[in-house]
C-alpha cells in the first residue's frame, strides 16, 4: 500500500512491487493476477484499517456536539506530501477504471454515511434533507482537506468552519 500510496499507480512498476513486498516474480504471480489486483488488495486495506475504523470512531462518538465527533477527521496527519488514498485513486485510477470508481464511492458512501449519523444523532439541520445535505458538504471538505495535505500546506481553523457550517458556534 505504501508504495502505491506514495508513488501512485500508474509510476508503480512491478520491480517497485516485488522490492516492497519482499517477492520473487513467481511468487508474485501465484498470489496476484498482476499489478491491478494487487491495487484493489490495497484498497480494500485501505477500506479496513482507515475508513471502517473512522466510521466506527464517528458511531461511538458520545461528544454532545457533532463538531466534536468530526474533528479527528481533519486532524494533521504524517501524510503530507502523499495524500488521502481514496482521494488519489479517485483522481488517478478510478476514471480509467470502473471497480476502482466502484469500490471508492462504495468508501466514500460509508464515510458519509458515518458523518450523516453523527449529524442524525444530534439533531444538525432543519431537516433529513439539510443534514444530508451537510453530510455531503462536510465530505467533500474532508476529501478537499486531505488533498490540500498533499500539498503540505499548513492546516487551516477546520473546527471554526465545521461548527460556522452546522451552525454550532
Amino acid at each position: 500500500m505504501q508504495i502505491f500510496w506514495r508513488q501512485g499507480y500508474k509510476a508503480t512498476n512491478l520491480p517497485d512491487l516485488l522490492t516492497a513486498m519482499g517477492l520473487t516474480r513467481g511468487s508474485f504471480y501465484k498470489a496476484f493476477a498482476d499489478k491491478e489486483a494487487v491495487y484493489f488488495k490495497t484498497l480494500e486495506r485501505y477500506d479496513n484499517l482507515v475508513v471502517t475504523t473512522n466510521v466506527a470512531a464517528l458511531k461511538a462518538c458520545d461528544a454532545a456536539d457533532a463538531t466534536t465527533c468530526l474533528m479527528p477527521m481533519f486532524a494533521p496527519t504524517d501524510k503530507a506530501g502523499i495524500g488521502c488514498f481514496i482521494c488519489n485513486a479517485m483522481v488517478e485510477v478510478a476514471p480509467d477504471n470502473p471497480k476502482v470508481a466502484q469500490k471508492t464511492q462504495e468508501m466514500a458512501d460509508r464515510l458519509k454515511q458515518g458523518i450523516l449519523g453523527v449529524l442524525d444523532v444530534r439533531g444538525v439541520g432543519l431537516s433529513p434533507t439539510h443534514r444530508a445535505d451537510l453530510a455531503e458538504m462536510i465530505l467533500h471538505l474532508y476529501f478537499g482537506f486531505q488533498a490540500m495535505g498533499k500539498s503540505g500546506r499548513a492546516q487551516d481553523d477546520w473546527e471554526g468552519r465545521i461548527r460556522r457550517l452546522l451552525g454550532e458556534n
